[in-house]
């Protein structure tokens, strides 16, 4: 089990409150609407995902990685409901918006998990499912970093 150190959550908190914000906070008002919430944004984020896999090969070994993270983490917000006696995750369904192959329209649904993430920890009022959200988080900031870095690297090439 991987151990997130109260330093490492502020510390990816504290990032977040920088990051510019296409939309206005969330506040939620269950832990259930919060673990939709992110079931629903994590597949956007793979349909994105996917779209630009199939325009550039060479994505797809980090597309392979993000969905094996996302199938993951699904089951712990899985353990989390049927702990919570929650209702079943609804199936997945097509993404909110046709699946763009651009690297920034996939930066931006990342950011919008990640947020997802640091604005439902308060609904949750479960300490197993705050630690095991936190730690989605974390990692859903480091996939965000590996985007930003791809866009900037993408944008080197072009200049």
């Amino acid at each position: 089990m991987i151990r997130i150190g109260r330093r490492a959550l502020l510390r990816a908190t504290g990032l977040l409150a920088l990051a510019p914000r296409a939309a206005q906070a969330r506040d939620y008002t269950s832990a259930g609407e919060v673990l939709d919430t992110i079931d629903r944004l994590a597949g956007d984020v793979e349909a994105a995902l996917s779209a630009i896999a199939d325009a550039v090969p060479g994505a797809q070994p980090f597309a392979v990685s993000v969905r094996a993270d996302h199938v993951r983490e699904r089951a712990d917000r899985d353990a989390i409901r049927a702990r919570l006696r929650l209702p079943e995750a609804p199936p997945p369904g097509a993404p909110a918006a046709p699946a763009s192959s651009s690297l920034d329209a996939l930066r931006s649904t990342q950011q919008e998990l990640v947020h997802a993430h640091a604005e439902g920890l308060p609904a949750l009022d479960d300490a197993a499912a705050v630690h095991a959200l936190a730690r989605h988080m974390v990692e859903a900031a480091r996939r965000l970093t590996v985007i930003d870095l791809w866009i900037e690297l993408e944008a080197e090439r072009a200049g």
